[in-house]
């Protein structure tokens, strides 16, 4: 049961391989992409969800799902959303409209029929979406999602753009829900995930849940399997992406923990429920 003096928060995790990536210059054919500890990981963040009593969104690739068939019936046994991560984890604007509905078809007829219901929330791998590739999000409603969690909210060098509105708001008929910022001025700064939540000192990270919390909004917190397991191996990678993807693993799981035990958090479809949000007059 859901305590109500508490605020409520959103948590989802992206369900890929421990070699899915996109910096630039990396190939993953290089790699020796042996399975390593992926049902592992999962089952320790079922474990945790558990025993905070929290609810997720499981955002899973196809791929991931085909080689391991037991996961979502697992992730959804536990009282979990699932959710599409696509069918590989390929950057969406680098594909045609065409090629990027045959990959989320893909996927969701393997979700959806590994899951038994309906799949109605997408994210993009790696943030790969901008927001004027309208046929993306057109696409997205064309097969029956209700909702989307792709746009970032900043500019970085690898993925996001400026002018995203980072509250939870509509593009067409479909919702969408940018990862967590906290707002200075004009200035957004990205805490609630990857390579944020695992830099930054937890007591920011409360910080800005609750100032959040403060303005009637929910975090929204997302975390890759990979990133709670110091064990995983090594890409690759040049200084910078190797910074990026490395740094703070070995304390992420203990960042979870606090999260789980200072905050309450749930899925993004029992968060919504997608009938008393106001489409006219959007999140306020």
């Amino acid at each position: 049961m859901l305590s109500r003096n508490k605020k409520l928060n959103i948590l989802t995790f992206d369900v890929e391989e421990w070699y899915q990536a996109n910096y630039p210059g990396f190939e993953k054919n290089s790699e020796n992409l042996e399975d390593k500890n992926l049902e592992e990981n999962i089952s320790r963040l079922l474990e945790l969800c558990h025993h905070h009593q929290a609810k997720a969104t499981f955002f899973i690739l196809g791929t991931t799902a085909e080689r391991y068939p037991s996961l979502v019936p697992m992730i959804k046994a536990k009282g979990h959303e699932i959710a599409c991560h696509g069918y590989r984890h390929d950057l969406i604007y680098n594909l045609s409209p065409k090629e990027f509905e045959s990959d989320l078809k893909r996927a969701l007829k393997i979700l959806e029929n590994q899951a038994g219901e309906k799949i109605i929330g997408f994210r993009a791998p790696s943030w790969s979406i901008r927001k004027d590739m309208s046929w993306f999000f057109q696409i997205l409603e064309e097969n029956g999602l209700v909702y989307d969690s792709s746009l970032f909210p900043i500019k970085t060098f690898l993925y996001g753009e400026k002018g995203v509105d980072p509250r939870p708001h509509f593009i067409g008929g479909l919702l969408e829900l940018p990862p967590s910022v906290i707002t200075f001025s004009l200035l957004k700064i990205p805490f609630s995930g990857g390579f944020y939540f695992r830099a930054l000192p937890y007591f920011l990270i409360k910080k800005g849940i609750k100032k959040l919390n403060q303005d009637s909004l929910p975090a929204i917190v997302y975390l890759h399997p990979r990133e709670i397991d110091p064990s995983s191996p090594h890409l690759t990678l040049t200084l910078k992406p190797r910074f990026i993807h490395y740094f703070g693993i070995k304390k992420a799981l203990t960042k979870l923990q606090a999260l789980l035990q200072d905050f309450q958090f749930t899925s993004i479809r029992d968060y919504f429920g997608f009938s008393h949000f106001d489409k006219g007059n959007g999140f306020h």
